[in-house]
């Protein structure tokens, strides 16, 4: 009778039942066989109450008459007549093999927690699984999505531990369930206190990773090695660093609801990735030649590759000014429109020919205050000369290069300058001054002074 659908039958009966999921389909014909029933049995009760008169003289066993009875209660009922009890989910407890998994999976079970160490007896792995009731308790089965990815992050944690040397297919299984099962979250995701729930048990509420995230996982010089695995430029061995956090990536369904590797691809890279399984070990278990399994993880390294470049790509398109981000930055070039069109350096230019022309204007020296006109050492600095001195010089020099030097005669004021002479030369050159010409001069000066 096994392989043959009744347990998976019984299972489902047993769901409905504590679901509150049954309906009865008795038909009239039922009725009629029921309503005759009654008949005879008030014949055959007629029959007793004048036999038990009968032998009312006898005892014991003598005197018993084995008879049908009536108003006996029955030994099945139909599950449509039973109040089943109000349960919030029913689940099951077994030694992990991979028949009963698949059997209890198929059930619509959830694993939820699975004891690192083995039976002593069995060899085997304690599992719990569990599947919700939400009809019969009035409540959604929205907290069973946050247990199971609590319960996944933990096992993806611990192949690499304990659970490595668990069948490779087995392992595989049950990772795949659990990405299946993450996909299924999205139908509570509307639900906030669900979403922070799953948010709180597996690290993140969404399916595909970030380009932040990302970078905690993977350099840049990272993703350049994948990607020249990828191309065949490059050994396995150059990557083998970087499996296990794209193994990780990959199993917590962190690369997207569209990404999807092949069984043996996933199953190359859960031994690998996660189990640290050297190559020869997985091609024992999965049976297949070593260059058919290097060929198949080449590609599935290859996808990664293309699916972690297409999310930096669209990240960096983000960014660019397309969208609502390009209507914004309309609007505000719009508003702008009565700003100058003059760059910083041309304003610059302008400010200051219109200064330099207030300067040399009579009114703007005359304008100057008090303490800036009594500085002598600032307005050392002032430009002199007229406007009609200036319109003089720009004449003169009409077709000239713009970088040629303009020149304006200075008006000297105040006490005359001395000339120089030859004294002054030679001081300069160096040459020493006789001193008998000191003493002429100085006779000269008394000379001068007694007249």
């Amino acid at each position: 009778v096994q392989g043959m659908g009744y347990g998976s039958r019984a299972i489902e009966l047993l769901y409905r039942f504590y679901n509150g999921e049954m309906v009865s389909f008795a038909s009239n014909n039922t009725e009629e066989l029921d309503s005759d029933n009654d008949t005879e049995n008030e014949d055959i009760g007629k029959d007793d109450s004048d036999s038990d008169n009968d032998q009312t003289s006898q005892k014991g066993i003598r005197g018993e008459k084995l008879v049908p009875r009536k108003e006996l209660p029955p030994l099945l009922l139909p599950l449509t007549d039973v109040k089943a009890p109000r349960l919030d989910w029913i689940g099951t407890s077994f030694g992990l093999t991979n028949g009963l998994y698949n059997f209890w999976k198929r059930g619509g079970m959830r694993l939820l927690y699975l004891r690192q160490t083995k039976n002593d007896l069995t060899g085997e792995h304690s599992s719990i699984m569990v599947r919700a009731l939400p009809r019969r308790t009035g409540y959604d089965d929205a907290w069973l999505p946050a247990f199971a990815a609590d319960t996944q992050r933990r096992i993806i944690s611990l192949l690499s531990g304990p659970f490595r040397d668990m069948n490779l297919k087995l392992a595989t299984k049950i990772l795949e369930d659990f990405d299946s099962s993450s996909n299924d979250r999205q139908v509570f995701m509307d639900n906030k206190n669900v979403s922070q729930e799953i948010e709180k048990r597996s690290g993140s509420s969404s399916n595909e990773i970030s380009v932040n995230e990302l970078s905690y996982f993977l350099t840049p010089h990272d993703l350049k090695r994948i990607e020249l695995y990828g191309r065949n430029l490059c050994d396995h061995h150059l990557v083998s660093d970087l499996l296990s956090s794209l193994a990780r990536l990959y199993f917590n369904g962190r690369m997207g609801s569209s990404f999807n590797l092949s069984s043996v691809q996933g199953a190359l890279l859960c031994g690998i990735g996660l189990q640290h399984h050297p190559i020869d070990v997985v091609t024992n278990q999965l049976g297949l030649p070593p260059n058919q399994v290097l060929a198949m993880f080449n590609k599935g390294i290859r996808k990664i590759s293309i699916a972690i470049n297409g999310t930096i790509e669209k990240h960096e398109r983000d960014k660019l000014l397309s969208g609502d981000a390009r209507l914004k930055a309309e609007k505000i070039a719009k508003k702008l429109g009565n700003v100058s069109y003059q760059t910083l350096e041309e304003d610059a230019e302008d400010g200051a020919k219109e200064a330099l022309a207030k300067l040399q204007s009579n009114e703007a020296s005359k304008s100057l205050s008090q303490t800036v006109a009594a500085d002598t050492e600032l307005m050392n600095f002032a430009i002199k000369g007229t406007d009609e001195e200036w319109k003089e010089a720009l004449k003169s020099n009409i077709g000239v290069d713009s970088n040629a030097v303009v020149q304006v005669k200075r008006r000297e004021s105040g006490a005359a300058k001395r000339k120089l002479n030859q004294e002054d030369v030679d001081k300069e050159a160096g040459i020493p001054v006789s001193k008998n010409k000191n003493k002429k001069k100085y006779k000269n000066k008394k000379y001068k002074n007694k007249k």
